[in-house]
């Protein structure tokens, strides 16, 4: 069985941004903020503009005929997509998912909602 860092070694083969960065794009209508975390989290607290998409479900939500599939991906081919969890560790692996089911501009939110709280 794979080791966490090794699961983690994934971050190599992604775009990750920093916070500031993030908060960069926050206005930024061309941006959709994604929180792949449970709808509770989500409902308590988040980013933005963001859409709740969780990470266990985040796969129906992309694949083409999918009775879960979220327009918003089809239509937008050229939108940028920030996605972050509460950690940084969901919101990596839902950023490779992203990326491989053909999705190009898509980045990880290093640090995740923790880090986002920490710079207000």
């Amino acid at each position: 069985m794979k080791k966490f860092d090794e699961l983690m070694n994934i971050s190599n083969e992604i775009t990750n941004i920093s916070i500031d960065e993030a908060k960069e794009k926050l206005n930024d209508p061309n941006v959709q903020f994604i929180d792949v975390r449970d709808k509770g989290s989500f409902e308590a607290e988040t980013i933005g503009n963001a859409i709740n998409l969780e990470r266990g479900l985040l796969e129906f939500y992309l694949a083409d005929g999918s009775p879960l599939e979220n327009d918003m991906f089809k239509n937008n081919p050229d939108k940028e997509y920030v996605v972050f969890c509460g950690l940084g560790g969901q919101s990596t692996l839902a950023t490779k998912t992203m990326r491989d089911m053909g999705l190009k501009n898509v980045k990880n939110m290093t640090g995740g909602m923790t880090a986002w709280k920490e710079k207000k």
